[in-house]
C-alpha cells in the first residue's frame, strides 16, 4: 500500500528522503491536479451571473463544508486567510478591540511564536497584559502553572495543539476547560497538529483553532474556525459590505485565493478518504522504530515514546552545530531542519541556544527512510 501511496506525491519522486514534512508536506497530487483545473475551467470571481463565477461561489461553499468537517465545526464558522500567522494577527485584532488596559493574554512556552507574537503586539498597544506558562522538564505544558495564570483578568489563553519542534501534544479539551472556567477564550494554534490527527472544535470546546494547509499536504492557505458567538460579537478590520453577513467570511480578506481553496478541498478529499487510522498507525510504527534505533549518543529531547506526541524529534549531538548536521544529511539525500523552528521559548526552556535538529515523519514516509537516517547518525 505504502508504495501506491508514495505515487501520489510527486515531491517523492526525485530522490530526496523528505523528513522536513513539519516545515510543511508534500503536496498530494489531486491537489496540484484540482488547482490547474480550477485555472483551466472556472477562473473568475465572485459576484457574477455567468458559469465560471457561479462555478467559483460554489468551490468556496464547498471548501468551507470540507474545512468544517475537518475542524469538527460548524461550515459558517469556518474561513480562510493567507496562512496561519496572518490569520492570527488578523483575529486577535478583531478579539482586543474591547479589551482594556490590564487585561491579561496567557501563552506558552510551546507556542510558535506566530500563536505569541501577535498577543505581544496587540498587548504593547492596549496596554495588556501577557502572562506566560512554563513546562515541565519533560516538555508537556504544566497544567498547574496554567490553572494558576489564570484570574478574573484573563482574556484569552493561546496555546498549540502541539509544538512544532519537539512534537509534544497538549491537551486541548483541559486547556478550554480551564480557560472557560476564567471566563478566557481557548485560542489553538493547530498548525503542526494538523496532519497527524482530528481535531474537533465542538467536542473539545476550544472556541478558535488556526491552521495552514500547506502542512496537511495542500496549498498554501491557512484555515480558521471561531466559535459563532465570538465571529458575531467581533468587529473585524473589513471594508463596509463585507462587514457583514456570513459570520467567518467577514474576517476573511478580499478576493478569496480560488485556486488555493481547490486544492484545499482536494486535500481535506485525501484525508477523509484515506482515514485517520491507517495515517496514525504508520506514523506511530516509524516513530517507535526511530525511537528504538536512535543511536546513545544523540540526545532526543521531549517526550521518549510516542504517547503524547507526534512523530517530530527534536536531536543533538554534543558539541555539534545542528546547522551543520543537517548539511551532512542534506549531502547524503536526507532533507531535515535545523534551528528553533520560531519555537524559541522551548529551546531556551531546554537549554538549546543554536536550536536542534527536527525529523519528522509523515504517513508516506517509510521503514526503508527511517532506517537510513538511523545508519547515517550513527555515521556521524
Amino acid at each position: 500500500m505504502i508504495a501506491d501511496l508514495r505515487r501520489q506525491f510527486l515531491g517523492l519522486d526525485e530522490g530526496t528522503i523528505r523528513l522536513d514534512g513539519p516545515a510543511g508536506a508534500q503536496m498530494h497530487r489531486s491537489v496540484i491536479e484540482a488547482m490547474a483545473e480550477h485555472l483551466d475551467t472556472a477562473n473568475a470571481n465572485l459576484g457574477g451571473a455567468h458559469a465560471a463565477s457561479l462555478a467559483a461561489e460554489d468551490l468556496v461553499t464547498r471548501a468551507r463544508r470540507r474545512t468544517a468537517d475537518f475542524l469538527g465545526a460548524h461550515p459558517d464558522e469556518v474561513g480562510f486567510g493567507l496562512n496561519a500567522t496572518a490569520i492570527n494577527f488578523h483575529l486577535s485584532r478583531s478579539a482586543a478591540r474591547d479589551f482594556k488596559p490590564g487585561d491579561e493574554i496567557v501563552v506558552t512556552r510551546l507556542d510558535h511564536d506566530a500563536a505569541i507574537a501577535p498577543w505581544t503586539e496587540v498587548a504593547a498597544d492596549r496596554g495588556l497584559i501577557i502572562r506566560m506558562v512554563g513546562t515541565g522538564p519533560d516538555s508537556r505544558l504544566d497544567m498547574t502553572a496554567l490553572a494558576n495564570a489564570l484570574n478574573e483578568r484573563t482574556r484569552v489563553v493561546a496555546f498549540p495543539w502541539a509544538n512544532n519542534a519537539v512534537g509534544t501534544i497538549v491537551d486541548a479539551t483541559e486547556v478550554a476547560r480551564l480557560a472557560h472556567d476564567a471566563g478566557a477564550i481557548a485560542w489553538a494554534d493547530a498548525t503542526h497538529y494538523l496532519p497527524h490527527g482530528p481535531v474537533n472544535a465542538l467536542a473539545t470546546g476550544v472556541d478558535v483553532v488556526i491552521g495552514s494547509a500547506y502542512k496537511f499536504f495542500g496549498p498554501h492557505v491557512g484555515v480558521f474556525y471561531a466559535r459563532r458567538e465570538l465571529l458575531e460579537q467581533w468587529r473585524p478590520y473589513q471594508i463596509g459590505h463585507a462587514a457583514h453577513g456570513h459570520p467567518a467570511a467577514r474576517f476573511e480578506p478580499g478576493t478569496p485565493p480560488f485556486e488555493s481553496l481547490a486544492g484545499l478541498t482536494a486535500a481535506l478529499d485525501y484525508i477523509h478518504t484515506l482515514g485517520w487510522q491507517p495515517i496514525q498507525e504508520q506514523e506511530q510504527a516509524l516513530a517507535r522504530r526511530f525511537l528504538d534505533g536512535l543511536p546513545e549518543r544523540w540526545q532526543l529531547h521531549g517526550l521518549p515514546h510516542i504517547e503524547g506526541r507526534t512523530a517530530t524529534f527534536a536531536l543533538t549531538l554534543p558539541d555539534t552545530d545542528p546547522h551543520d548536521l543537517a548539511k551532512t544529511l542534506a549531502e547524503q539525500g536526507i532533507a531535515v531542519g535545523s534551528g528553533d523552528f520560531h519555537a524559541p521559548q522551548i529551546m531556551n526552556r531546554l537549554g538549546l541556544p543554536h536550536g536542534a535538529l527536527r525529523a519528522g515523519f509523515l504517513h508516506y514516509n517509510t521503514t526503508q527512510e527511517v532506517d537510513r537516517l538511523l545508519q547515517l547518525l550513527d555515521e556521524i
